[in-house]
């Protein structure tokens, strides 16, 4: 067998294995190739939805209606549980949008997130994806844990296919400007190391080296009980060079106690795709 055939071979039966449902969607980046299961379902996002708030924020900066310098002051009444750090930190704290972008994408800040859909809009978001062509991703409302442990789809869906779409085009800096997919990239810049990049051989910590031969990865993750998903592009050099895969993964219903553990079943199921695919990407280099 071939890598493709092997890849593919290899990609199937952990699906199959997976203790509860999986999609993804592998995209070789030189040959334009595709590895897809359930790539068109729609899966719940976790915190990978905060992608698509992202890039209709840096369109909105990139029209001319604020700048990433524009202030924004963290109230008392922003707070909300789970992932980020700034529910510990002083109301009254005044951040530039840059860093409250930042702050959501590369610590998934759920207080950020939820301030930074107050001010771009939900319906602006679901215009900017429908206008672009990501019509599979949808952020639904804000994020509301009430909601979620009711139904994980409240807060969030996609699919692997649409997702992933999405995250190629930050990465050719085919939307907005170079420039605004040069800084989505540079808030993304490793995030899923425990993911996708779990048994890769890169040195995350080098990253910011000059783009010889170094891997790189960026990427945004989501979680939610026994729910894990990944969007991301792994690429060696400069990125007009397309040495690289995107890969989306989405998983739900593991059923195994929730510990929110780097070891939990869907977190390590996303690396060994990731490793596949490499396998497959970078055959003979």
């Amino acid at each position: 067998m071939n890598a493709y055939d092997t890849a593919v071979s290899d990609l199937m039966a952990l699906c199959d294995q997976f203790d509860g449902e999986m999609g993804f969607h592998a995209h070789n980046l030189r040959t334009g190739e595709e590895i897809a299961h359930r790539a068109d379902d729609l899966f719940p996002t976790a915190s990978a939805i905060k992608l698509p708030l992202l890039t209709t924020l840096m369109q909105q900066v990139a029209d001319g209606e604020y700048g990433l310098d524009t202030p924004l002051m963290l109230r008392r009444a922003d707070y909300i549980e789970g992932s980020g750090i700034l529910r510990y930190l002083t109301p009254g704290l005044t951040l530039p949008i840059r860093d409250w972008a930042f702050l959501m994408m590369h610590v998934s800040d759920n207080l950020a997130t939820n301030v930074l859909i107050e001010h771009v809009g939900l319906a602006k978001v679901a215009a900017w994806v429908a206008e672009h062509g990501f019509a599979a991703v949808h952020l639904h409302h804000k994020l509301e844990f009430a909601g979620v442990r009711h139904d994980q789809n409240h807060f969030g869906t996609a699919s692997p296919r649409g997702l992933g779409q999405l995250m190629t085009a930050v990465y050719r800096h085919e939307i907005i400007s170079p420039a605004a997919c040069d800084e989505m990239l540079r808030m993304m810049d490793k995030v899923g190391q425990d993911r996708v990049g779990r048994y890769l051989p890169w040195e995350p910590w080098e990253a910011d080296a000059p783009p010889t031969g170094k891997l790189r990865l960026a990427g945004k993750t989501g979680s939610f009980v026994g729910t894990r998903t990944q969007t991301a592009v792994i690429w060696r050099g400069d990125w007009q060079e397309g040495r690289g895969f995107a890969l989306t993964v989405m998983n739900r219903g593991n059923p195994q106690p929730e510990t929110w553990s780097i070891d939990a079943p869907g977190v390590l199921v996303i690396g060994q795709m990731a490793r596949r695919i490499y396998d497959w990407v970078f055959a003979g280099e």
